[in-house]
């Protein structure tokens, strides 16, 4: 038997119909207002400031490789030369941009491994210096020919094969064009490292690109560099390699070139080469434009002898781009120092040196106090001491 269908009439069908326009139209008008309210959420959302950046920075001086230090890091296994860095490396891993003064280089024959006065060791220190957590190295300084182009070349194979940005020495004429940056969530900081000197030693002719160079005759170069530096970041560091050595006092030729650098914008510089502290300053030029300058952090680790010459520096900027702008939120420089015990060396900060380990330091006969290194880092920064 055939099932029949049941035909409404025509007032139900017709009551079926508007009740259908209704939901559809009250449907398009729920579409239409939940669409409205995304773009108004996009638009409040357009209309917020972007969320501060901040880079942390911090810096230290010379890794000055002298003979002993790398016959200390020999073992059975080979060399291995993390025990330097082993009491810094905490403080280092909060910051963003982290870099040394790699003052020597490196070379791939042993045999020629040497210290003053024309250095080269080998890499494995350059393999301590990443465990440790620096990332930006300057390898730009008097001694970056102590070993020839040899000596440059291994340097610069090394750090390529590493994850860290290397400064101040290039390997063909279009590196030395580039400008290298560190950049995070938008905020780019350009860096830039150049030496006064290269002890005598000079660039093969047409190889002049192999160092960068602090000298009058390339002013202009620099000058241009520096303004492609700012026309592709936020700021802008230089790392110059400068000053007279063991003077806690910055020098005419520093002060000169601080004038120059504060013309051209740079932002912050982080000077090495005297082997000793220096001063902090808020320099403000002519035009009103401040730089803040670290004249010098002096050694990070060597064999120097003197307190003065084991005395250190980290120094710490906070970076912070946001609505306003790019800036200099905060700065600090904290001493370190390097101890001597057994024929081993090592890198403490202030803080964290005792005078217990003091008395063991093999250079100063159990006489050494950490009042006397607090009073010479008073002395020669300027940094208020502490109210006892």
């Amino acid at each position: 038997m055939k099932k029949q269908i049941k035909i409404p009439n025509k007032s139900t069908l017709a009551l079926i119909i508007f009740c259908a326009v209704c939901l559809s139209t009250a449907a398009t008008l729920l579409v239409m207002q939940l669409a409205s309210g995304s773009d108004q959420a996009v638009d409040e959302a357009a209309q917020q400031p972007p969320a501060p950046v901040t880079i942390e920075v911090a810096a230290v001086g010379d890794n000055l490789m002298h003979l002993p230090l790398i016959r200390s890091g020999l073992t059975d296994l080979g060399y291995n030369f993390d025990g330097f860095y082993e009491h810094v490396a905490p403080y280092l891993a909060a910051a963003d941009l982290k870099a040394i003064n790699q003052e020597t280089v490196f070379i791939g024959d042993p045999s020629r491994y040497s210290g003053y006065p024309s250095f080269g060791g080998p890499t494995a220190v350059g393999e301590s210096v990443v465990r440790a957590g620096f990332n930006v190295i300057e390898q730009a300084s008097n001694h970056s020919y102590d070993m020839g182009r040899d000596g440059l070349t291994d340097t610069m194979t090394f750090w390529k094969s590493e994850p860290v940005t290397m400064l101040g020495v290039n390997e063909s004429p279009e590196a030395a064009l580039r400008i290298d940056k560190f950049e995070k969530d938008g905020f780019t900081v350009a860096m830039l490292n150049y030496t006064y000197s290269l002890n005598g030693y000079v660039l093969p002719a047409g190889s002049e690109y192999l160092v960068n160079l602090l000298d009058e005759e390339n002013r202009p170069a620099i000058a241009a560099q520096i303004a492609r530096a700012k026309s592709e970041s936020d700021m802008v560091i230089v790392f110059p390699h400068w000053g007279t050595e063991y003077d806690t006092e910055p020098d005419d030729y520093q002060r000169d070139w601080l004038k120059f650098f504060n013309e051209n914008g740079v932002d912050i510089i982080i000077g090495s080469h005297p082997h000793v502290l220096q001063p902090v300053e808020e320099f403000v030029g002519e035009t009103g434009y401040k730089t803040l300058v670290f004249y010098s952090l002096g050694n990070f680790i060597s064999n120097q002898s003197s307190v003065v010459k084991e005395l250190g520096g980290m120094a710490r900027v906070t970076l912070v781009k946001d609505e306003a702008g790019c800036r200099i939120d905060k700065y600090s420089l904290e001493p370190c120092f390097t101890h001597v015990s057994g024929g081993k060396y090592t890198v403490y900060m202030l803080r964290d040196y005792t005078d217990e380990l003091a008395r063991t330091h093999s250079k100063y006969g159990g006489s050494l106090s950490t009042a006397d290194i607090w009073n010479k880092f008073y002395e020669i920064t300027g940094v208020q001491q502490p109210a006892a």
